[in-house]
């Protein structure tokens, strides 16, 4: 397995695709043509799209890449938001902490620029409390609880890449590892949670703060430990 980071020209025209293309085949700097053609936020970073799984790569390209393709050029590339060129900058040999979990986390900054890009192959599971989630929350993201999960693993494929959400990133990493041991590879931590998704990326939010003298703690997703936990069903229970 392979870490990708890619930077892109997207465009909805398709003259345009062409014409960013033939400007790179002639041999112009590949930042110059996303500064010319592309309409996305990631311009701002060069058409910088970040760091992605080999899977999460696979759906967005079409193709496997290997170790040895840096600068590699890819596209167009047709999708349903519209036409990528992508540039494949960095390549990247996985590596697992000894435990056999590699625990993943992604930077707001680098979710933002996937959203942006389309969101290709994620999915956004926030396992915050539903008081929280009226708050404040991330467009697309999915309320995951102790009542829905089930139904909500049982839907996604194993391949998909599954981005944790809570408060400030305490409670995620906890259930990224135990997702890893049901097979879901992908699965990563939001950087600090809503928390720093607020302050770095969409000030527009709600902010709020726990008292743990109230007696906060999360809904529990899943019983860690548990021998009633079945990785082929999804089957498990829950503390409280």
């Amino acid at each position: 397995m392979v870490q990708i980071r890619a930077s892109q020209v997207f465009t909805h025209s398709i003259d345009d695709a062409v014409a960013a293309k033939k400007a790179i085949d002639a041999d112009m700097p590949f930042n110059e043509v996303v500064e010319k053609y592309s309409t996305c936020p990631s311009k701002q970073q060069g058409g910088d799209l970040g760091w992605m799984p080999e899977e999460a790569a696979l759906s967005l390209m079409g193709q496997k890449i290997t170790i040895d393709e840096t600068d590699k050029i890819i596209g167009p590339v047709h999708s349903e938001y519209g036409y990528h060129i992508l540039k494949i900058t960095e390549v990247k040999a996985e590596t697992l902490e000894p435990q056999g979990v590699n625990l993943s986390i992604i930077t707001p900054e680098e979710l933002n620029t996937r959203l942006d890009a389309g969101g290709s192959n994620l999915t956004l599971l926030d396992m915050r409390e539903s008081w929280e989630w009226d708050i404040a929350r991330i467009e697309g993201a999915q309320l995951i609880t102790r009542d829905n999960s089930e139904s909500i693993l049982s839907t996604l494929k194993k391949d998909r890449e599954l981005i944790l959400i809570d408060w400030k990133q305490e409670r995620s990493p906890s259930f990224v590892k135990w997702l890893h041991q049901q097979g879901f590879s992908s699965s990563k931590c939001l950087e600090g949670g809503i928390d720093a998704w607020t302050d770095r990326i969409d000030p527009s939010l709600a902010k709020y703060e726990i008292d743990e003298d109230d007696g906060y703690r999360y809904e529990d997703i899943f019983e860690e430990g548990s021998d009633n936990v079945q990785s082929d069903d999804h089957d498990h229970d829950h503390d409280h």
